[in-house]
């Protein structure tokens, strides 16, 4: 009998120890799996302690609610600034777009050309305030305006536009003031009487000089084409040929009517076969552009505020788009900045 007792006690010491280490080895499996951890996460996705006691939604975002709680539980998403939305780190450089490698070079030239050098004295007495840039030089232009409270005439002597973007540079010539079709015009310093603009374009002129408009000048598009436009601001044929006893017999009746209905600043290529030899001879002296000039150049306002000025540039001298165009004095100081 004690052989027996003997024997059930050590079958019970080596189950105790057996559930001992079965136990340990639990643990320890629990240790390696992460098991702390896992409890964190769901103690805190608990958004609603009755939602686990009853079971109500989910562990985030419960639908039940407690009386004081806002009907929008939702939290907004973190914001970030200067940096990847994705990975959270800033952008490299190297790895910027060719259109952001641009834009911010000329960011940087447009702050460069408005702090550049010295400002001009004639800042403020001259400004431009319009510009075309156009796939050719004959389309290309700026325009300037003198301001209507300068006091005196400014010279535009030596003045130039130039491109901070490409440095390109071209100087205002010299011009007439009352322009001859087929003459030899005598060229004279440009000056910008208050209020008076110029419009200043990159290539040729085509009737070649730079020249200011007047009455008269709307003739001269009917051959050659300017851009902008010179348009059709003439005075009416019809005043050259009033209507008097005298014309009636000098010109006849049918010359009267035919000048009547001709357009402003058209010279007529062709005729009526009816009309006299004298009234062909008033037509080819008086309805063109020398004729009309001979005919009110002493009008006091013969002369418009307008320049017409060219470079001389056989290529563009401005980006079709981005650029910045400075204009400078005669020291080279700016005058205006152009930013497009």
């Amino acid at each position: 009998m004690a052989s027996h007792g003997g024997g059930g006690g050590m079958v019970k010491t080596i189950l105790i120890w057996s559930a001992v280490i079965i136990a340990i080895i639990l643990v320890l499996l629990w240790l390696i799996s992460g098991g702390p951890r896992k409890i964190r996460e769901a103690a805190g996705g608990i958004g609603n302690p009755l939602s686990a006691i009853f079971g109500f939604g989910t562990s985030k975002g419960a639908a039940f609610k407690l009386p004081w709680q806002p009907n929008d539980l939702n939290i907004a998403p973190e914001l970030t600034f200067g940096t990847d939305t994705e990975s959270g780190e800033s952008p490299n450089p190297d790895e910027l777009s060719d259109a952001e490698r641009e834009y911010e070079e000329l960011q940087r030239k447009i702050v460069a050309a408005k702090n550049f050098g010295e400002p001009s004295p004639y800042r403020g007495q001259v400004s431009i305030y319009e510009h075309a840039a156009d796939e050719s030089a004959e389309s290309e232009y700026v325009s300037i305006q003198a301001s209507s409270e300068n006091t005196a005439p400014v010279s535009l002597a030596g003045w130039s536009l130039q491109s901070a973007v490409t440095g390109i540079r071209g100087f205002v010539p010299r011009g007439t003031s009352i322009f001859t079709l087929g003459a030899i015009n005598a060229q004279q310093t440009i000056s910008l009487e208050p209020g008076v603009s110029a419009v200043i374009a990159s290539g040729f002129s085509p009737v070649g000089t730079s020249f200011r408009e007047n009455l008269c000048t709307g003739y001269l598009s009917q051959m050659q084409d300017f851009r902008p436009s010179l348009g059709n601001r003439c005075p009416a044929p019809s005043e050259s040929l009033p209507l008097t006893a005298d014309n009636v017999r000098l010109y006849g009746e049918s010359c009267i009517d035919f000048v009547r209905e001709l357009p402003a600043c058209t010279f007529p290529l062709t005729v009526p076969n009816n009309l006299t030899s004298a009234c062909r001879g008033f037509i080819v002296e008086k309805l063109s552009y020398n004729g009309c000039v001979d005919t009110y150049r002493y009008r006091s306002t013969f002369l418009r505020g307008v320049w017409r000025i060219y470079l001389g540039a056989g290529n563009e001298l401005w980006r079709n788009a981005h650029d910045v165009v400075r204009l400078l004095d005669a020291e080279g100081r700016t005058v205006d900045v152009l930013v497009y």
